[in-house]
């Protein structure tokens, strides 16, 4: 999965992106305001929950307006504009969130999600791909899984899901449940039981899982669970 790059073209988009939108900040900085960034972001979050998002848009802007190097304004601000469908705009402000903390989970699903949107297929990769490479974490490889998968490759989301599985050890659920669901998306029933039994290893009792086998034609009993593959 690894590509033989120096600098990924994600970094550099991510580098200008965050210089561009600084600067822009910097100078549409609002000052004297008077009510507390506090109340403003209470205002904003109820909008947004709500579903109301052009209401929330000139209060995201307010607070990033009046501080435009937080991480946290710049991620609410570009989740708004996300759900607005101002790709665009959601992409860079983004981009600036993790670039002002890249250790931010959150921030970084964000940068993905914009990236995805865009159709930045080849930077949303290498950031991916850059990520497993710096982490390599079963969770870093259940998210290429699920982007790959988001977008049609399959191929790539069954070896980033397999990678997550190998890595993990059987040790936790979330890769085998990450391949079930893959396998029903393609409809290739065996797998998906395979590892629908491997989940039940870790709880024989999951009312869902135990659902879905009996959907496909299953009888789970006392024997029905596999040990997770690697395990």
């Amino acid at each position: 999965m690894k590509r033989s790059r120096n600098m990924s073209r994600a970094g550099r988009v991510a580098r200008t992106g965050a210089f561009g939108v600084g600067v822009l900040s910097l100078v549409l900085g609002v000052a004297g305001c008077s009510r507390p960034l506090s109340q403003v972001r209470a205002g904003a979050n109820q909008h947004y929950f709500d579903g109301r998002y052009a209401d929330a848009q000139p209060l995201y802007q307010e607070i990033v307006d009046r501080r435009p190097g937080d991480a946290r304004s710049n991620y609410e601000l570009g989740r708004n504009l996300l759900a607005m469908g101002q790709i665009t705009e959601a992409r860079e402000r983004m981009i600036l969130a993790y670039n002002l903390e890249p250790s931010n989970e959150t921030y970084f699903a964000g940068m993905a999600d914009a990236l995805a949107a865009a159709g930045n297929e080849d930077d949303l990769f290498d950031a991916l791909e850059h990520r497993i490479a710096d982490r390599g974490g079963v969770a870093d490889y259940i998210m290429l899984g699920r982007y790959a998968q988001k977008i049609g490759k399959a191929d790539e989301a069954e070896r980033a899901f397999l990678g997550a599985a190998e890595i993990d050890g059987g040790r936790t659920v979330a890769p085998q449940k990450a391949l079930a669901g893959f396998y029903r998306s393609i409809g290739d029933t065996d797998a998906e039981v395979r590892r629908l039994r491997m989940m039940l290893w870790f709880d024989r009792q999951d009312a869902e899982v135990n659902a879905r086998l009996r959907e496909l034609g299953q009888i789970p009993g006392p024997t029905f669970a596999l040990p997770p593959a690697g395990r």
